[in-house]
């Protein structure tokens, strides 16, 4: 039992123990990733207010500020959130976003 939670508990990236693995599924590591990118979106969005954008073009904006690759999937799961929180518009057949006009930083 106890090398299984080892094994679980067990961040691939660092090679630490996390308890953050067993107890939401994801790394302290990958959820500090997913609120950066998510923070740096916002912050980017809001400069575009009442445009659209190519979720491609975002991708590689994000890639420059964050001075790193911008994964497809990591993006499109924060994009989904920010629809459903009624922040942009994201229509993932055509992979555009249109940010609405009442968007805050």
């Amino acid at each position: 039992m106890k090398v299984a939670t080892q094994a679980a508990a067990t961040d691939p990236r660092t090679g630490r123990i996390d308890m953050d693995m067993i107890t939401t599924g994801r790394s302290t590591v990958e959820r500090e990733l997913e609120e950066n990118l998510a923070a740096s979106l916002k912050e980017l969005i809001v400069e575009r207010r009442g445009n659209r954008m190519g979720v491609s073009d975002i991708r590689r904006q994000l890639s420059e500020i964050l001075n790193t690759q911008v994964q497809q999937e990591d993006l499109t799961e924060i994009l989904k959130v920010m629809d459903a929180d009624g922040l942009v518009q994201y229509n993932e057949r055509a992979q555009t976003v249109f940010v609405r006009a009442g968007v805050v930083g």
